[in-house]
């Protein structure tokens, strides 16, 4: 069996009655976001996992060199996990829910231009791949804004998916949603970043973070993106409400 694919089913066996021997496969700089939107460290008291033993769900996996993707879901609940591998082994270093199981918060119109995250950024990049990353980010945003389906496209790995609260797309999805605001002229700035972290794992950049939506309640973000023939692209998107945030309007 392959080593990831065994670490990720060890993972869930332990995790699904609570058992400590899931702590061995935790990175010790785990994110872990539930799906009201709540964030845990490795040295937090950890959820259950809402999928329990998993049985009876094929997981998706997308390797990388140096990390992995891991999607699961039942019951409009997905999760996914985020592997990197380590001088020890595979550990997981993210674990994002997201639940579609209650509709979402109305939300407001959208604005038609906004400055942050298409032209600015509260984040300073420590290292010229952070840099590269995030222009290639902020070009994917900008194309969204602009309703530029096929530039959007030039910034997104074909195993790309993005799954929220009222969504769960992938490339084609998501190009075709973009050709639909397009033609309706639809006001879609993305919502502004409010903080980040970026880490770069060789040719893959895990971004953590939160945004602000104009109307409603923050969001936690986790984003990993691929280097190929020297382009980043995004390869997944899991954004979830964070239910304990105050309702704003900016």
């Amino acid at each position: 069996m392959d080593d990831l694919f065994a670490a990720d089913r060890r993972l869930v066996a332990a995790l699904a009655p609570g058992d400590s021997g899931a702590m061995a496969l935790l990175d010790d700089d785990l994110t872990w976001i539930d799906a009201q939107g709540a964030r845990f460290g490795r040295r937090d008291a950890l959820p259950a996992s809402p999928l329990g033993h998993e049985d009876g769900i094929a997981p998706r996996v997308q390797r990388y060199a140096e990390t992995a993707t891991v999607t699961v879901d039942r019951d409009r609940m997905f999760v996914l996990r985020i592997w990197v591998r380590r001088a020890s082994g595979w550990r997981l270093i993210v674990w994002h829910e997201v639940s579609q199981q209650n509709p979402p918060a109305a939300h407001a119109p959208g604005r038609a231009d906004w400055d942050n995250p298409c032209r600015t950024l509260p984040y300073t990049p420590k290292t010229a791949e952070e840099r590269d990353c995030l222009a290639s980010w902020q070009a994917l945003e900008t194309a969204v804004m602009g309703h530029d389906p096929d530039e959007w496209a030039r910034h997104v790995a074909d195993e790309f998916m993005v799954v929220g609260a009222a969504r769960r797309h992938g490339k084609a999805d998501r190009y075709a949603v973009i050709a639909g605001q397009r033609q309706n002229n639809t006001p879609s700035a993305p919502a502004p970043l409010v903080e980040a972290r970026l880490d770069g794992f060789g040719d893959t950049m895990l971004m953590r973070c939160e945004h602000q939506p104009f109307h409603g309640k923050a969001a936690f973000v986790s984003r990993l993106f691929v280097k190929r023939d020297g382009i980043w692209l995004m390869a997944a998107s899991f954004q979830t409400t964070r239910q304990d945030a105050p309702v704003r309007s900016i």
